[in-house]
């Protein structure tokens, strides 16, 4: 009888200490400038964006924890933008945001020349990764 009940206690422990998931992540897209967007049914982003200039939206992920944290941000592929005589790497999302009160903000941008384009966007919180495929239309 002592041996179930340590066996049950262990598991009751074990369950406590394993089974909870204490640091939840969520990210998404957020159309703060009203472009057209939409997201389908499988969750993934569809986006117009502007002919002539750069279309900013934010990045929003969410931590669910009170502390101050830190958010990285990344995409999948490296994008790449000209003006003609030279080449440069452009970051579509900025690198990395802080929270408060749970949640982290970042700006991305995407260029005219990117119509026809999926990307992938990486939010990425301690161990915890999650992601957003956008449609640049």
């Amino acid at each position: 009888m002592i041996f179930l009940k340590a066996i049950i206690t262990l598991l009751l422990f074990q369950t406590v200490l394993f089974g909870q998931d204490s640091k939840s992540f969520t990210i998404e897209m957020l159309n703060e400038r009203s472009y057209p967007m939409s997201i389908d049914e499988n969750g993934d982003y569809h986006i117009q964006v502007s002919k002539t200039d750069q279309s900013i939206f934010k990045m929003k992920g969410t931590t669910y924890s009170n502390q101050t944290e830190k958010i990285t941000w990344r995409t999948k592929d490296t994008y790449y933008w000209s003006d003609g005589m030279r080449t440069d790497v452009y970051p579509i999302v900025n690198p990395s945001s802080y929270t408060k009160d749970g949640v982290g903000y970042s700006m991305v941008g995407f260029l005219p020349e990117m119509k026809g384009k999926m990307v992938v966007i990486y939010g990425h919180y301690y161990d915890k990764v999650d992601s957003i495929r956008v449609y640049v239309e």
